[in-house]
């Protein structure tokens, strides 16, 4: 049994790895017909579970994880090598800060992921610029970058949410855990500054603790920025992406099959929802994004 530590239960209750490689690997060809992306490179890594699935599903893909916490980083790594046996050496793991990392010490990536909406973890709008500037010079040509976010009136109001996770692995060598509570909070938000104070805990079984249950206040907090999508679109074309596009990944249970959806929306989708999760991409169609082959 895998012991139910935080990044465990994270990865299971936040992350779909396998729905994020299949994912990106459509917005790339979608920007890039008949060239399948090679080199992904996970910012703000973590768990680097995205990483991991990006090599697990297709031969010959590789990866580049990089995120600031050491222990982390080494957690991530134990965790691939076993799910990937001799194939945890294609993906690269680096602690390091987003700002710094990248050529010549990394190749040059097709698609740069910045998922888990950690963009906002720029609080400041001179950071932000230069990490936009530096994800160009770290993509090969006709690379993407891809940011997640969410917005809307609601997202500003502190709430806290629960539900049930029930982990089904679909990678080989991964082991589940027990079902388990999952509650994301939304401690407080500063109209004036946009700072959001939120926080996940977890709830999990345990027969020492009354009721079966123990929780586990805290397990990750959040000190972010809640940028506009607008702002931030404004960013990338100021730091050099000409090309930007607002993508949805949706799905209508109702409908079946004719109910999913991902692809590109006009901005003015957004507006109309009281709340939203939607990506950024984000490319250059010149030939200054990178200057040697990402492989």
């Amino acid at each position: 049994m895998v012991d139910m530590d935080p990044l465990e239960l994270y990865r299971w209750a936040v992350q779909d790895p396998e729905t994020h490689a299949e994912v990106l690997r459509i917005m790339y060809l979608c920007q890039n017909p008949g060239r399948p992306a090679v080199v992904l490179r996970e910012d703000f890594a973590g768990t680097c579970a995205d990483s991991v699935a990006w090599v697990a599903l297709r031969e010959g893909r590789r990866a580049v994880a990089v995120d600031l916490d050491g222990p982390t980083i080494a957690w991530a790594r134990q965790r691939a090598e076993r799910i990937l046996g001799g194939r945890a050496k294609d993906v690269e793991f680096i602690v390091g800060d987003v700002l710094d990392v990248g050529p010549p010490r990394t190749p040059r990536a097709d698609i740069i992921a910045a998922l888990n909406f950690s963009v906002f973890y720029f609080r400041d709008r001179e950071t932000l610029h230069r990490y936009f500037k530096h994800a160009g010079e770290c993509l090969a040509p006709r690379g993407l970058l891809v940011l997640n976010l969410f917005g809307g009136a609601d997202a500003m109001q502190p709430r806290t949410t629960t539900r049930t996770v029930t982990p089904t692995p679909r990678l080989p060598n991964e082991e589940p855990v027990p079902p388990f509570e999952y509650i994301w909070e939304e401690r407080s938000y500063d109209p004036g500054s946009a700072a959001m104070d939120s926080r996940i805990h977890f709830r999990v079984p345990d027969s020492a603790s009354p009721g079966g249950y123990r929780e586990i206040r805290d397990a990750f907090r959040y000190d972010w920025r809640l940028w506009p999508i607008e702002e931030l679109i404004g960013e990338l074309h100021a730091a050099g992406f000409d090309d930007v596009e607002v993508w949805r990944h949706t799905y209508d249970a109702a409908e079946g099959g004719e109910g999913l959806f991902l692809g590109p929306v006009p901005l003015s989708e957004l507006a109309a929802l009281d709340y939203w999760t939607a990506y950024l991409l984000a490319s250059r169609t010149t030939t200054e994004a990178g200057v040697g082959p990402g492989r």
